[in-house]
């Protein structure tokens, strides 16, 4: 059940585009990021279930969105291969996201609050990978 890779990736996205231009701020990442983001924020303090799984299922929709962008760091990337590279690891943390959020929606289906929350809790030691791995240093 702990899978920390949501946290990593949904925190190093949903950055990336505040590092742009301001053309990048409202990019389609971006907003499919926000939105994922406010269902997050939301289901981690739910204790209905069927509202925990709603919102879960919600924030897969825009993980499964997201898996098909590519951030602005990556499309920045000049030399081909390293950018094939990038693009295959952002798509493999995507996709873990989306695994975990199906996680969260099982633990709501299942009547276990608590397992939510450790999956949660999971998470936050991975966002200091994402931003090393999608955020450049100011």
């Amino acid at each position: 059940m702990k899978n920390p890779i949501f946290f990593a990736v949904f925190a190093a996205v949903s950055l990336i585009p505040l590092t742009g231009s301001a053309q990048d701020k409202h990019s389609k990442l971006h907003e499919q990021m926000e939105k994922m983001d406010d269902a997050y924020k939301a289901f981690r303090k739910e204790t209905d279930p069927a509202k925990g799984a709603e919102l879960a299922r919600e924030a897969q929709k825009y993980a499964i969105q997201s898996l098909a962008e590519v951030p602005e760091l990556v499309k920045e990337i000049k030399d081909p291969a390293e950018k094939a590279k990038a693009e295959v690891t952002y798509k493999k943390m995507m996709a873990k996201l989306v695994v975990s959020l199906c996680e969260v929606e099982e633990a709501f289906l299942n009547g276990k609050i608590e397992d939510v929350e450790t999956i949660v809790d999971s998470l936050k030691d991975q966002k200091k990978e994402g931003h090393e791995k999608f955020v450049p240093e100011e």
